[in-house]
């Protein structure tokens, strides 16, 4: 089990611009299908290579998504709970 990890965000917004759909949909198919590359992902999910790359260097950023020693990425979670506070 890995040990617990926390993101902050500055509210909702700021939430919804670092998960937004398609960076979900990303996380989504990653989970349920397992490492590949983000070419493979980008036809996956049927988007532009450039896009589904600047959404995976985003997401590895801030440690959603881990790039293996292949080159492969994967979601190492998987559970990811937010909590916001009004």
């Amino acid at each position: 089990m890995r040990p617990l990890e926390i993101l902050t965000f500055e509210g909702l917004p700021s939430l919804l611009r670092t998960l937004s759909v398609a960076r979900w949909q990303l996380l989504q198919r990653l989970s349920e299908e397992g490492p590949m590359s983000i070419y493979e992902l980008a036809k996956r999910l049927e988007r532009d290579y450039k896009n589904v790359h600047t959404d995976v260097t985003q997401l590895a950023a801030i440690r959603l998504i881990e790039r293996q020693a292949d080159g492969r990425i994967t979601v190492p979670w998987e559970l990811l709970r937010a909590e916001l506070r009004l």
